[in-house]
């Protein structure tokens, strides 16, 4: 076999029940100079039966010797992974034919990316297609700064440079968040973005890792969220993690002093940042009005303390004051 444009790695760990529909879509790609790798995780069902069933000599199957995680199983795809691109596509999740190949043109016409994601659709446990989906719209520029507060990119939908891959691998004891994590620190040096189209579905089932082990995800987000303002500087305490959680979350504001311990912990990340200067002042800036409006919104009761702490935040001096120094600079 030649060596291929593209790798695709799928991780499985007892999911025979979708990974027929898995493998097919990776096989049916438009992009046909590519190889699947497909690493079995221990898995105890038939994952190595459906496997074998596709006689197909783009796939090379590998089993671990015993149930090692999906760091592990990632980071072994990758070190197998001869192509210049590399996708990820876990074993319920389901690659629309034209996914890689736009994805490859998009990269290979922008070197400044180190990866790119897309749009999503979300299905159900029968392949039944569900409201919603994954449809994030902001440019290059603003994404590092979303990432501070929430993960702007799916596992499934991204397709990464190799060299990145190498470069940055997924993190032992991050698993659940270990795409969030890798995708911040390749952002540190390149570009990413989510193609504005719909490339992927995206399984909702009862089995789906994120559903059971929502605690343990937040607290490794924490973790992460950690590790991102260490890197401005910020040494967050566990009260200030603790708030910065109640934003992520979405969660209602109780009191007053609980509103303007927000604010001013919005205000702490933007001071510190005007020292740092790790993210683009405007686009941070404005990343976290829109976050200071929504926790306004969720003020659960109203009263005309939390009302004037909301309209009279310095949080908007400070961004009409950017929006009048890019005026003068235009």
């Amino acid at each position: 076999m030649s060596v291929p444009t593209l790798t695709v790695i799928i991780p499985v760990y007892n999911a025979s029940r979708y990974l027929s529909d898995a493998i097919t879509s990776i096989l049916s790609q438009t992009c046909r100079n590519l190889e699947l790798v497909i690493i079995n995780d221990g898995s105890t069902d038939n994952s190595m039966q459906v496997v074998q069933s596709f006689p197909d000599d783009r796939i090379r199957y590998f089993e671990n010797e015993k149930n090692r995680g999906i760091v592990f199983s990632r980071n072994r795809g990758v070190k197998e992974a001869r192509g210049a691109f590399v996708g990820m596509l876990d074993a319920d999740d389901i690659a629309y034919p034209e996914k890689f190949e736009k994805q490859i043109a998009f990269l290979k016409e922008n070197p400044e990316f180190g990866f790119v994601g897309s749009w999503a659709r979300l299905i159900d446990e029968n392949g039944n297609r569900l409201k919603g989906g994954w449809k994030l719209k902001a440019s290059p520029g603003k994404i590092p700064s979303i990432m501070l507060f929430k993960n702007y990119f799916l596992q499934s939908a991204v397709l990464y440079r190799k060299t990145c891959l190498q470069e940055y691998s997924f993190a032992d004891g991050f698993d659940i968040l270990e795409d969030y994590l890798i995708w911040y620190q390749i952002l540190k040096k390149y570009k990413g973005w989510n193609l504005p189209e719909y490339l992927t579905d995206y399984r909702v089932h009862s089995g789906s890792v994120t559903r059971h082990r929502k605690q343990e995800r937040i607290e490794k987000e924490k973790k992460v969220f950690k590790i991102m303002f260490d890197d401005i500087g910020l040494h967050a305490s566990k009260e200030e993690l603790e708030l910065h959680m109640l934003i992520r979350e979405g969660l209602p504001v109780d009191s007053p002093e609980t509103l303007k311990a927000l604010e001013n912990w919005l205000l702490k990340i933007l001071y510190q940042n005007s020292k740092s200067k790790v993210y683009d002042p405007s686009a941070l800036t404005r990343v976290i009005i829109n976050r200071w409006l929504k926790v306004c919104s969720k003020i659960s009761s109203v009263s005309f303390k939390s009302m004037r702490i909301c309209l009279s935040s310095k949080l908007f001096n400070i961004f009409i004051s950017n929006n009048r120094n890019e005026s003068k600079g235009a």
